[in-house]
């Protein structure tokens, strides 16, 4: 129980670099990658769900973390 904060997080990771590996493969778009805050990168609907689910699980990997340190108290 105490590793799935830290599965959690690479498998959102791991979604997050998917999709963006998939946006690039799609356009090419170098610089949109790396300017990733900007508007500039227009990701499909699967890049994008794929994203969205990718950053979800990495907030709840952080909350869970939060969650294990305050329950389990000093140490």
């Amino acid at each position: 129980m105490a590793n799935l904060p830290h599965v959690l997080l690479l498998v959102g990771v791991f979604m997050v670099l998917w999709s963006y590996g998939s946006f690039w493969r799609r356009t090419r778009n170098t610089a949109a990658l790396l300017r990733f805050w900007r508007a500039e990168m227009v990701l499909n609907t699967v890049e994008f769900r794929l994203r969205r689910a990718g950053l979800a699980l990495m907030i709840l990997a952080v909350v869970l973390r939060f969650g294990f340190a305050f329950w389990q108290g000093p140490a």
